[in-house]
């Protein structure tokens, strides 16, 4: 029976992180999909999610979460339109150097505006319930859901919508993209916004259950990153399949050793994945094909018996006669 319950609160576990990490690792990989940029303001996109929460205790919590989406179309429509838009001929230093400024930026003004005492987030629901005999905070349950539901939704949208086929084809071919109709600009714009809603929501879900201060989003980014190197850079599903590999690893090696060991040994297999693999995983499916062989033709057969020394001998012998 105690078996039992350590898989439940296991897995349990393991699917509240990853709705986070799915959030925050699907808006990342969007954005360096679409824009190539490496966002390292990501978590403090995340960050402003969680003092947006923060700020107006007195608002009801699923209205602050409305209010945050709005902070972040702002947040990501400024960022892009009058900074990385001017950036990106520049190449890909350029944008990063960018994006930490802003990161940076971020921090300070928060932390000039509301100290560096940790904050709390009432969540809407405090009591627990109990699954296969474990008790677990209704409020994760919830977050988690509110997370799965926006996974599913956004890839319904990518691959079963005229907007999604839009997204990706301006992803594999921008210029044939372009020819075809499809705005460039608008999808650059549309995409950084719509990565940045992610990672501001999943902060403001995660909010409940954070010390919120302005160095917080900085503990958000190394997994992110894990997330979309595993899930294959680029990709539009990957990172949410790596979002799962990070959380399952993140929840055994917490399980098994001390916060403090758990920590150190997922960035040590970060730092061996980067200076193994840079450029990140290429998940392939495997695809088993048969080969049926074809007979020889009479040229490939003539070719092949004049190339071949009892060949060429022939070959002279037949001339000699002629």
């Amino acid at each position: 029976m105690e078996l039992l319950q350590s898989v439940v609160l296991f897995f349990l576990t393991a699917m509240t992180l990853f709705g986070f990490y799915g959030l925050l690792a699907w808006g990342l990989g969007l954005i360096f999909g679409q824009l190539g940029v490496v966002n390292v303001a990501h978590g403090d996109f995340a960050m402003v999610g969680a003092f947006t929460m923060f700020a107006l205790p007195a608002v009801p919590f699923f209205l602050r979460l409305l209010i945050a989406v709005l902070v972040a179309i702002v947040l990501g429509y400024v960022t892009e339109r009058f900074l990385l838009r001017k950036l990106y001929l520049r190449g890909m230093l350029a944008t990063l150097l960018a994006m930490w400024g802003v990161g940076i930026v971020i921090r300070q003004g928060l932390e000039a505006w509301f100290g560096t005492t940790p904050g709390s987030v009432t969540a809407p629901v405090t009591t627990s319930l109990t699954v296969l005999g474990v008790q677990y905070p209704a409020y994760r349950l919830l977050a988690t859901a509110i997370s799965l539901v926006l996974i599913l939704v956004g890839l319904f949208i990518i691959y079963r919508t005229t907007l999604g086929l839009k997204l990706r084809a301006s992803i594999a071919n921008r210029q044939m993209a372009a020819l075809l109709g499809i705005s460039p600009t608008a999808m650059i714009t549309g995409t950084f916004i719509v990565g940045t809603i992610l990672a501001v929501i999943a902060g403001a879900l995660q909010s409940p259950m954070l010390g919120v201060t302005p160095s917080v989003g900085l503990t958000f980014l190394a997994p992110a990153f894990f997330a979309v190197l595993v899930g294959k850079p680029g990709s539009l599903g990957g990172p949410i399949l790596g979002a799962a590999i990070v959380a399952l690893l993140q929840t055994a090696l917490r399980t098994f050793f001390t916060e403090t060991v758990a920590s150190l040994l997922f960035f040590l297999i970060l730092i061996l994945l980067i200076a193994l693999r840079p450029q990140g995983l290429n998940w392939r499916i495997p695809q088993w094909k048969t080969t049926r062989k074809t007979p020889p033709s009479s040229s490939t057969q003539e070719n092949t018996s004049n190339n071949h020394p009892s060949g060429r001998q022939v070959s002279a012998e037949r001339q000699d006669s002629r």
